[in-house]
């Protein structure tokens, strides 16, 4: 989507027939640096990237709201728009999931990306996450996609997990795409992957899931806040841990959709797998001092003609999951016997009472 304050975010689709060009170093506009009500800091701490803080969007490290082309080449001298026009600060009923705001995601045709005029994107950006190899975290964030949306002509990104394009110029690692008109998958790009100058950028480890929708175990739904959480163990030259749960907006209980975890039990259950990329020239994200990865929501798109948009609401971060489900409307209890520093599959689950 964007580029990361200093840091050049390098992102190709190639694990799929959807091409994605690759991201050269470009600019971001920025935002307000004055003191967010959410206390975020940087590093592995709570954090909240809800849209509610003042200045507006000064949680986040920029915000990319698209770029005109002018024959063929974009024109970087400024955005098409303001972050207000791009990430919508909703109050209205039925539109907010968490806090004050939602933030009511528009991308219009025509609003390129920042290095291409093949791609379209809006972007909210945060770096400093303090996240990389043998990290642990609880993510989690709501979702709504109305009724009758068109996906796009191509790929159609709401958020990933990025690395430092210049030392890891890889795509897609960690993404979530809701570019069809009845699904939501997964995207993951981890292992090995070439080191920097090479022409490939195929990882060790490549899969789309679809979490929602024909070919899944459950429907995707629309009009109605889907709630999501995650679990995630950062490694990348062995099988890290990932742990999706979600619900649609009147479910108390939420549903474990996916699960790399051996005897897991969820809807979605695959073989252990890298949760992060590495190659050999630079190790992997947050590893001996390297760049951990950030985070980059908002909507990504090749050329599409018509005008996407959907609520995105109460990303954060926390430390367990108890902490996790109490940012949630009628919050449900955490799993009983969890483990808040399980760091591989097999660890993971000797340490859960089933």
């Amino acid at each position: 989507m964007a580029v990361l304050t200093g840091v050049v975010l390098a992102v190709v689709v190639g694990c799929q027939s959807r091409s994605r060009p690759s991201k050269p170093a470009t600019k971001a506009a920025q935002v307000p640096s004055g003191d967010c009500n959410d206390g975020a800091v940087a590093g592995r701490h709570d954090l909240t990237l809800s849209f509610d803080a003042e200045p507006a969007y000064c949680e986040f490290t920029s915000i990319q709201s698209g770029f005109k082309c002018v024959n063929g080449v974009v024109d970087q001298s400024a955005t098409i728009k303001p972050p207000s026009a791009a990430f919508v600060r909703d109050d209205s009923p039925g539109n907010v999931r968490h806090g004050k705001y939602s933030a009511r995601v528009v991308l219009n045709p025509g609003e390129h990306a920042p290095y291409t005029c093949r791609a379209e994107a809006v972007g909210a950006i945060r770096g400093g996450l303090g996240e990389g190899e043998g990290s642990e975290s609880w993510w989690g964030w709501s979702w709504k996609l109305p009724v009758g949306w068109r996906g796009t002509d191509s790929w159609g990104m709401l958020f990933e997990f990025i690395p430092y394009g210049p030392r890891w110029p890889s795509y897609g690692m960690f993404n979530f795409d809701a570019a069809t008109k009845d699904s939501l998958r997964l995207g993951l790009h981890t292992g090995l992957t070439p080191s920097p100058g090479s022409s490939s950028f195929n990882a060790a480890y490549e899969k789309w899931v679809t979490l929602l929708g024909p070919s899944a175990p459950r429907p995707m739904v629309y009009g109605k806040w889907l709630d999501f959480y995650m679990h995630v163990v950062w490694h990348s030259r062995t099988s890290g841990v990932l742990e999706i749960w979600y619900r649609v907006d009147g479910e108390r209980r939420f549903t474990k959709l996916y699960s790399d975890v051996p005897g897991d039990g969820a809807l979605i259950q695959v073989p252990p797998h890298p949760t992060l990329l590495y190659n050999t020239a630079n190790g992997a994200p947050g590893e001996d001092g390297n760049p951990g990865v950030g985070l980059d929501g908002g909507f990504y798109r090749a050329n599409t003609s018509w005008t996407n948009e959907y609520w995105w609401d109460g990303m954060r971060r926390r430390q367990s999951e108890a902490a996790i489900l109490a940012g949630f409307p009628n919050a449900p209890a955490a799993s009983p016997g969890r483990s808040p520093t399980a760091t591989h599959p097999s660890q993971a689950q000797a340490s859960r009472s089933r």
